[in-house]
């Protein structure tokens, strides 16, 4: 039995300690594919892509319930799928010299920002535009915008509080464009939607139920940073 493991076990040549003492997945040919995996997953199902689906599931339902299931399942599934990749590529580094703070490629970081403004900026732009056309409700309208205006605050207060932190400065301005784009189509959704004839009871609703996704999955991040600590 130990000798079949013997077998079937794979050997990574880690860099000489002593020219490198920390390695990242990056570093090693066998572990680069999963850990891009893991990045690519979450870079797809983070929380403005995942609110953009849920906004464009709302529209084709008519239904509250489906964009919130849609929402919830991109952000945790997506979440559960993005670890389970990064921990297998840190699988192949024994712990000690697992370089775990080491950012990732600036072009990445560029990348991400730049593909998901774009598309952010083309999506919201045709869902605004097409729900203007005044044959979607009042009342769809309404809780449509309450889920897109929490997810737009969710997505700007994370890139304000990631900038006045050093540790998420980064991050952060990687995720500005984005952020801009949402937040201008939020204001425009509003003038273009609405004339006077918002329910505010569906509004509150919207926002509630987003922002209840939106605590969940704060919950679930909070866990899992507090977990790896």
């Amino acid at each position: 039995m130990n000798a079949a493991h013997e077998d079937i076990r794979e050997e990574v040549d880690l860099p000489d300690p002593e020219v490198q003492r920390l390695v990242h997945p990056l570093d090693l040919p066998q572990a680069r594919g999963q850990f891009r995996t893991a990045w690519l997953i979450g870079a797809l199902t983070s929380v403005p892509v995942a609110a953009l689906i849920a906004a464009i599931v709302a529209y084709a339902t008519r239904s509250p319930g489906p964009p919130i299931i849609v929402f919830l399942a991109l952000t945790v599934l997506g979440a559960v799928a993005s670890r389970w990749c990064r921990e297998r590529s840190w699988d192949y580094i024994p712990r000690k010299r697992q370089d775990r703070d080491r950012p990732l490629p600036r072009l990445w970081d560029i990348a991400s920002s730049g593909v998901l403004a774009l598309l952010l900026g083309i999506a919201l732009l045709l869902i605004v535009f097409r729900l203007a056309d005044g044959d979607v409700s009042a009342e769809v309208l309404s809780f449509t915008f309450g889920m897109g205006a929490v997810a737009a605050l969710l997505v700007v207060g994370d890139t304000i509080i990631g900038l006045t932190r050093p540790s998420g400065r980064r991050r952060a301005l990687a995720g500005l464009p984005g952020a801009v784009v949402v937040a201008g189509a939020t204001v425009l959704a509003w003038t273009m939607w609405f004339d006077g004839d918002a329910d505010t009871t569906l509004l509150f609703w919207g926002a509630v139920s987003m922002a209840a996704a939106g605590v969940l999955v704060g919950a679930g991040k909070l866990w899992d940073r507090r977990r790896n600590r």
